[in-house]
């Protein structure tokens, strides 16, 4: 495999790594938006004043080139995206119905085989459940988290049948920050009677089951909740979109606001709802992501 940006005897030390995927999601009229969680997250940063390093991979092809070209544009840092000529650049096809997105995750894909080199994260390491489905990506991961310092903000990011509930859960346990909706937590649990109305005890329970520091927990329109270590706040009803175009990466955006809140050390009143507010603009626009850097700076535009 080719890695052509850092050294592999170099060492980078970087505030924030966002680790796995980077893909374009095709919608039913055939329009592709780049994406994939961590992708969006880094995006999202970039647009809030932050500098992260997103390692990923793409492959030798047109795809690979319109990422990196997209990153570049975006002033987001290319350094930690890798290029593998034996597979492919990944792809999602996206399905909308009742304004619910579904996903057909291409596999194997160049994010399957991401590198460690040489990067050290200071203080938060984002990854999700999907960085974890290759074994040469997740040997990666652990070797990151194995040499940084960093806060680990562990998004679960359930796409069937693209995970396992063991590896899932080892990946639990331990986190410092956990991220996951209402239906991923009746996953988790094994429990249908969970609801968004109740899920205060539910996430104690996860807390407590699985020695996680704090749980960011959203319901869609019916609002999202922040508790553990560092508080509780809840927002509920989630504000409504205006207009609403579709529910693509509004979940990766509003992480995206979490973590600027972290590592702008809002309270976490601040976050849940602020970050709210940001999820529902992103709904107003196709995909995840804006290239307006107005549109990351100013809540109202």
């Amino acid at each position: 495999m080719q890695v052509d940006s850092m050294p592999a005897q170099s060492v980078r030390v970087t505030e924030v790594v966002s680790f796995g995927e980077v893909l374009y999601d095709v919608f039913p009229n055939g329009k592709r938006v780049l994406g994939g969680a961590p992708f969006n997250v880094a995006w999202g940063l970039k647009g809030f004043g932050h500098d992260p390093l997103l390692l990923s991979a793409v492959g030798a092809d047109l795809l690979g080139r319109q990422v990196r070209d997209g990153m570049s544009d975006w002033q987001l840092s290319v350094e930690g995206l890798q290029v593998d000529p034996s597979l492919a650049t990944g792809e999602v096809y996206v399905t909308i119905e009742n304004d619910e997105p579904s996903y057909e995750i291409g596999t194997p894909r160049a994010w399957d085989s991401i590198q460690v080199t040489g990067v050290v994260a200071r203080r938060i390491i984002y990854h999700g459940s999907l960085a974890t489905r290759s074994a040469v990506s997740e040997a990666s991961l652990r070797a990151l988290i194995e040499c940084s310092p960093a806060t680990r903000f562990f998004d679960v990011n359930l796409r069937a049948p693209y995970y396992e509930m063991k590896s899932l859960r080892q990946w639990m346990r331990g986190a410092n920050w956990l991220k996951l909706n209402i239906d991923e937590l009746a996953i988790v649990l094994g429990d249908r009677s969970v609801t968004f109305q109740n899920g205060d005890k539910y996430v104690e329970r996860l807390i407590d089951d699985f020695e996680i520091e704090n749980v960011l927990l959203t319901g869609g329109a019916q609002g999202a909740l922040i508790q553990g270590a560092c508080g509780y706040a809840r927002c509920s009803p989630a504000p409504t979109p205006q207009p609403f175009v579709d529910a693509v990466g509004a979940g990766d955006l509003f992480t995206a606001y979490t973590i600027h809140g972290i590592l702008s050390n809002m309270s976490v009143e601040q976050i849940v709802t602020s970050a709210s507010a940001f999820a529902a603009k992103v709904c107003g626009v196709p995909g995840a992501t804006s290239g307006r850097k107005s549109f990351y700076m100013n809540l109202d535009s």
